[in-house]
């Protein structure tokens, strides 16, 4: 490196020069592997195979998403504003629902009012009971009778006083039997 004048740089090494003089399995090398990676998605799809088998896996993907969001449970909704969760077990002739109240996500961090009252209606077709989750109380649990271990029940809740519901009137549970 050298300067001619002040500030302007005069470099002596020049690529195409030496590459014309370079041998060609230089110039093979540089064609070859100097050039920039391609990134992975073109990678995965660089051929026909390689492609079918990308589109496969990602098919599975979506696959497996969708049939897991299709079978969750639905042992919880929202209503009047507060989440609620239900549990269900059977014993000795008789199914015991257990109904929880928690805050909404996006309210945990606030202290929310307490709620308001919630109209619990439960039952496997046969038999039913209803009961009252009152705004202090965090927990509701019921029981009815049924002869056999019913494999689901229905939980049924309700905003007492329309004017008090934040959210939704009601949600209807479905709730799996321990």
């Amino acid at each position: 490196m050298e300067t001619k004048d002040k500030g302007q740089v005069v470099y002596y090494y020049n690529r195409e020069s030496r590459l014309e003089k370079a041998s060609d399995n230089a110039r093979f090398t540089v064609d070859h592997y100097g050039a920039k990676r391609p990134g992975l998605i073109r990678s995965l799809t660089a051929t026909r195979s390689l492609r079918y088998l990308f589109f496969a896996v990602l098919f599975m993907a979506v696959a497996g998403l969708v049939v897991s969001y299709a079978q969750r449970s639905r042992s919880s909704g929202s209503v009047a504003g507060t989440t609620l969760s239900a549990t269900a077990m059977w014993f000795e002739g008789y199914v015991y629902v257990s109904v929880k109240r928690s805050a909404p996500w996006y309210a945990r961090a606030a202290k929310a009012a307490p709620g308001s009252v919630i109209e619990i209606k439960t039952g496997d077709g046969i038999g039913s009971t209803l009961g009252l989750l009152q705004s202090g109380e965090q927990e509701l649990r019921l029981r009815f009778a049924a002869e056999s271990k019913p494999p689901r029940v229905a939980v049924v809740a309700s905003a007492v006083a329309a004017a008090e519901a934040g959210g939704d009137a009601q949600a209807v549970l479905e709730v799996k039997v321990e």
